[in-house]
């Protein structure tokens, strides 16, 4: 159930239903038949039945009650009742609207927000309210009348009883209905509280002609032909009314022939009018007025219910729907992401597809220990990084804690990005951990919505999981396989490509200087008397010579070029758009750069058209091996006079 706005203070709705009370007290008396002292409506007995049941546990209780009394009071005093009269009366419609009030609170449906009129249980609450109180208010009134004016009878108690009845029915139902009206407007949720909805298109022409058959009926019966008893057929309009529109409509319409009823009545038109016998024809008008408001009100409440009714089916059809939905994204998603080469991607899109977001990240830790966007599905979602140590934002904090989120509005959410709430529009969001079977994080999943949502369903929040899971299997089997493909295709012990990687690179380097005209030069390194150093030093010193050349070479060379431990001491190079005078130079660094006071002799081959990697590598090694043969320590061009390089 969900609360809006706030209504008005007590205070004031006690002194609106005062003034509203006193209007209705001065209609009371307005409608004594002529010649009696026989009310023919007390529409007071509604306004009080209706102002304690809506201000009920409120602090104004007190207030409440003194108004009551002391309005009833002043203006039957001003319209000519004595002063003793007038306050026992009052004190009787007050015992009156306080017996209705505890009777329907006890018989009503519960679990509402405050009273309501919305089923078959309400209205027999309703009924039995009305006709208990009233009935106790009848007696007593009777006797208070009795004992301070006399000449009271049954058949007055009789019309006293009939005249509250149908006015606490009436009245009460037509305030309950506007009560719920207010509440819809204020945003607050019942699943038995329908919306009210203005007739609108063809609907709103067959309300018309509804109203107009109305009026016409009642001139009809009332007015033109008052000599026929024949109002009964105005119960047909009743039922149309209630079985085409909302139960507020049914109880205004009930409440305007009650009034005309009434009005026609007192002024002698009309076929109850022709009842001699006053009594008598105060009660047939009550009954008029209760049998009319009863039907209306029970198939309107009924027609509300099975709107209800079909409103739950269709949502639990469309909530069974999208579970299905959910179940046969999250199955897809699994074997999507099983076989997907990029997991991360596809996660991205799973989630997406299974919750009906805008977009989705997923974050991974990276190297510097940040936070950082690897994936990213919908939406124009930026890349996004954020510091893990210390937590600079929510999704970071999450990450730590290892607990999913979620936030029906991210602008009251402290942390959450600026260029995800400002640039994009969230307006909701969750965020998901993708946690492994020993506890720890390895991702984050991001969730995003442009338009509200209010909650997650226990089975979304459940698809979220799993596919948390799921993505933190993928991300770490993406991760080994990486780590596979990495060792498959590298030295182990530098790190370098090794020869297999070697292979494949240096045959796309040549077919992209043979479709590009551009130079391509290929370098050979052996490391001097390696044998010597590494029975001198021991293998393990050989390993560091070995790792700290290889890094030392690779700090010589551009982004692009490629070295590969060619095997034992021997490394290759390729340098693609460098011609040989320009390796010749980066040759010459290399061999400067050498650690450990080691040498190294370099063999260069610049390839021609024609040949294949592996033939202008085996020019290298015959310059190579030439400039061994030289002195060792120098850069040799294959083809070409050896060309010292000073160690």
């Amino acid at each position: 159930m969900t609360r809006g706005a706030p209504s008005s203070p007590a205070p004031v709705r006690s002194v609106a239903f005062a003034l509203l009370l006193a209007a209705a007290v001065l209609l009371g008396r307005w409608a004594v038949v002529p010649g009696t002292g026989v009310n023919l409506v007390w529409p007071a007995a509604g306004v009080a039945a209706l102002w304690l049941l809506v201000q009920h546990g409120r602090r104004t209780a007190l207030l409440d009650a003194v108004l009551l009394v002391g309005v009833v009071v002043v203006v039957d005093v001003a319209t000519g009742m004595g002063a003793v009269a007038a306050v026992a009366l009052g004190l009787v419609n007050l015992g009156q609207a306080a017996l209705f009030g505890s009777a329907f609170r006890r018989l009503a449906a519960p679990g509402r927000p405050g009273p309501l009129l919305l089923d078959m249980r309400d209205l027999t609450a309703l009924l039995v309210s009305a006709g208990l109180a009233s009935t106790v208010a009848a007696v007593a009134g009777t006797l208070v009348l009795q004992l301070v004016e006399g000449g009271a009878s049954v058949g007055a108690a009789l019309v006293w009883q009939a005249r509250n009845g149908a006015a606490i029915l009436v009245l009460v139902a037509l305030g309950l209905r506007v009560r719920q009206l207010l509440l819809s407007r204020r945003g607050v949720e019942h699943p038995d509280l329908l919306p009210f909805q203005v007739p609108r298109g063809w609907r709103a022409v067959e309300l018309g002609l509804a109203v107009v058959a109305s009026v016409l009926g009642n001139l009809g019966v009332f007015l033109w032909m008052p000599q026929y008893p024949i109002a009964f057929p105005l119960f047909a309009l009743t039922a149309w009314v209630a079985l085409r529109f909302d139960t507020g409509l049914t109880a205004l319409r009930t409440l305007a022939v009650g009034v005309v009823a009434v009005v026609f009545t007192v002024q002698g038109h009309g076929p109850f009018a022709a009842v001699d016998d006053v009594l008598a024809r105060a009660g047939i008008v009550q009954a008029y007025v209760v049998i009319g408001a009863v039907l209306g009100l029970a198939l309107s409440l009924t027609r509300d219910q099975r709107l209800v009714l079909t409103a739950r089916l269709r949502a639990a059809a469309a909530y069974s729907e999208e579970r299905h939905r959910q179940v046969r994204v999250l199955a897809q998603a699994s074997r999507t992401v099983l076989l997907a080469d990029d997991p991360r991607a596809a996660v991205c899109a799973a989630v997406r597809e299974a919750v009906g977001a805008d977009g989705v990240y997923l974050l991974e830790p990276d190297p510097d220990g940040r936070l950082t966007s690897t994936a990213a599905v919908g939406m124009d979602l930026p890349p996004l990084s954020f510091d893990l140590d210390p937590p600079t934002s929510l999704t970071a904090r999450l990450f730590h804690q290892a607990t999913p989120h979620f936030s029906a509005d991210v602008t009251t959410e402290p942390g959450v990005s600026p260029a995800v709430v400002d640039d994009l529009g969230v307006v909701s969001a969750a965020w998901q951990p993708a946690v492994l079977v020993d506890d720890r994080v390895v991702a984050v999943i991001g969730v995003f919505w442009r338009v509200p949502v209010p909650d997650l369903c226990d089975t979304t929040l459940g698809i979220l999981s799993v596919l948390g899971t799921e993505a933190a299997r993928a991300i770490e089997r993406g991760n080994l396989l990486e780590q596979l493909a990495r060792a498959a295709d590298r030295d182990q012990l530098t790190g370098l490509a090794n020869r297999r990687r070697w292979d494949e690179l240096s045959t796309v380097e040549v077919s992209r200087a043979q479709r590009t005209g551009l130079p391509l030069t290929f370098l050979l390194l052996d490391l001097d008397h390696f044998k010597v150093f590494n029975d001198t030093h021991g293998h393990q010193a050989g390993d560091v010579l070995l790792r700290e050349f290889g890094a030392a070479a690779g700090g010589c060379l551009r982004d692009g070029d490629l070295i590969a431990r060619w095997g034992g001491e021997e490394f290759a190079v390729a340098l693609p758009g460098c011609s040989a005078d320009q390796a010749l130079v980066v040759a010459a660094r290399i061999i400067a750069a050498v650690p450990l006071g080691q040498s190294a002799t370099v063999g260069v081959a610049e390839w021609v058209r024609g040949e294949s990697a592996a033939q202008t590598l085996c020019r290298a090694d015959t310059a190579l091996y030439e400039g061994k043969r030289g002195g060792r320590a120098r850069a040799v061009l294959a083809g070409q006079p050896g060309v010292v390089v000073p160690s």
